[in-house]
């Protein structure tokens, strides 16, 4: 399965991949071998389950505001 990552080459900079799992890559520009970077996931909290009740309350404040107008 190919994944997305984010690589980082000492002369030219970060770039990203569709590649296989590896911790290494040549860059796409000067043909070096870059180092895969660990990127922040992006995450968001539900509300649902109550685990998280504020971002139920924000989800429905801002939701109530829209069906206001």
């Amino acid at each position: 399965m190919k994944i997305l990552f984010d690589f980082e080459c000492t002369d030219c900079g970060v770039f990203d991949k569709i590649i296989e799992y590896t911790t290494t890559t040549d860059c796409p520009t000067c043909g070096k071998e870059s180092k895969k970077l660990i990127s922040a996931p992006s995450i968001m909290l539900e509300g649902v389950s109550g685990d998280f009740p504020d971002a139920h309350a924000k989800w429905a404040k801002k939701h109530h505001a829209l069906n206001e107008q």
